[in-house]
């Protein structure tokens, strides 16, 4: 039974799909910050799969069920919620929900809206606008990088002594004595045994800058034919990656997953762990790649570089630069003494992000709010 001296939190959310790092984090922290937290989700579109897990764990969903862009009386079923439910914090997840949140938020009266920010859109004009304008709609702004809490202070105008920071985290816990066949798994995922495998796991987003990826790997593959591409993600970008990957004549050298539920085992098979990004907040799968203790690459934008510190746990190459990126996974074959470091680093350095820790912090934000 809830305590009725329980902070009543509205988690605000675009959708629930599998997949999305903000969506994936609110499925391992809600259920995490039960004591003195009342927790329950709206969800503005669809009905996906994060939202039945976290039925099941015993938080109440809201699906606004958003039809179009047309789809006014979304608002009048939100109005209702809120109304039923008189939270005492709204939290906005996702560009789209927290600007529909902080503009019908504060119309509706909700006592403190707080938008969790997790990456900035500068490549997106018209909702770098919005945000900037309703900024001051929120009573606080979280966010999970302090490169973008830079930004936010200096760039949209954001408070110093309303903005904090608290990064994304990762259940450690479910990397301990966490063992896979790999042999199996490279079979039945139609990999060879022997295959040097090379992987990403990120949505197939411009942002993400896949394509690069897939261009150093081809350069790669000329030298060293046994290595093997692992694409773990989907997106809109999808069938262009195959076009570019057909144009390379390395089709039989690129797997492609989509939507799966056994990132842990996948990770396993990766013997290098390739983070791309043009763009970023603070990436889930890295931190999960860093906890299994793999040999990294990422891009060198700043969200990147808080996590991996070059010749320190991984490689920071220059974003978008092909050959730079090429000239990084080469320069993994022959050199394991310092792959073992960077290994062993990234072991330490992930510790800090511990998903019990970071779900303490933000729970103590929420009630203290």
């Amino acid at each position: 039974m809830l305590n009725n001296q329980n902070k009543k939190t509205l988690h605000l959310i675009t959708g629930l799909e599998l997949g999305g790092g903000a969506e994936n984090m609110l499925f391992q922290l809600l259920p995490k910050m039960r004591d003195g937290l009342n927790n329950q989700v709206c969800v503005i579109k669809g009905r996906g799969e994060i939202g039945k897990k976290l039925e099941e764990r015993g938080i109440l969903v809201h699906y606004l069920d958003l039809k179009n862009i047309f789809d006014l009386k979304i608002i009048f079923r939100y109005k209702k919620i809120l109304k039923e439910f008189n939270p005492d914090v709204q939290v906005n997840y996702l560009i789209h929900a927290d600007i529909f949140g902080r503009i019908f938020g504060k119309i509706f009266g909700v006592k403190k809206i707080v938008p969790y920010i997790r990456n900035i859109h500068k490549n997106r004009n018209l909702l770098m606008f919005l945000d900037r304008i309703t900024l001051s709609l929120a009573d606080f702004v979280l966010i999970n990088s302090e490169t973008a809490k830079k930004y936010y202070i200096e760039k949209m105008g954001a408070k110093k002594d309303r903005i904090i920071c608290i990064p994304n985290g990762v259940d450690l816990a479910r990397f301990e004595n966490f063992n896979v066949n790999i042999a199996e798994k490279k079979k039945e995922i139609g990999i060879s045994e022997n295959a040097f495998v090379i992987g990403t796991v990120a949505r197939l987003e411009k942002q993400k800058d896949v394509p690069t990826l897939i261009r150093a790997f081809a350069i790669v593959v000329k030298k060293y034919p046994e290595t093997h591409l692992l694409v773990v993600g989907h997106g809109s970008q999808k069938e262009n990656l195959k076009n570019l990957i057909k144009g390379l004549n390395i089709e039989d050298k690129v797997t492609i997953l989509e939507k799966r539920k056994d990132i842990l085992e996948l990770l396993q098979v990766m013997d290098i762990f390739v983070l791309p990004s043009l763009n970023e907040g603070m990436s889930n799968a890295l931190l999960e790649a860093m906890a299994a203790e793999k040999m990294i690459i990422v891009s060198n934008i700043e969200e990147n570089k808080e996590l991996i510190r070059h010749g320190l746990n991984g490689l920071n190459f220059k974003a978008g630069n092909v050959e730079d990126l090429a000239t990084m996974i080469l320069g993994f074959f022959g050199d394991e003494q310092k792959n073992k470091a960077c290994q062993k680093n990234c072991s330490i350095a992930v510790k800090n992000y511990n998903l019990d820790i970071i779900s303490q912090k933000f729970k103590e934000f929420l009630i203290s709010l």
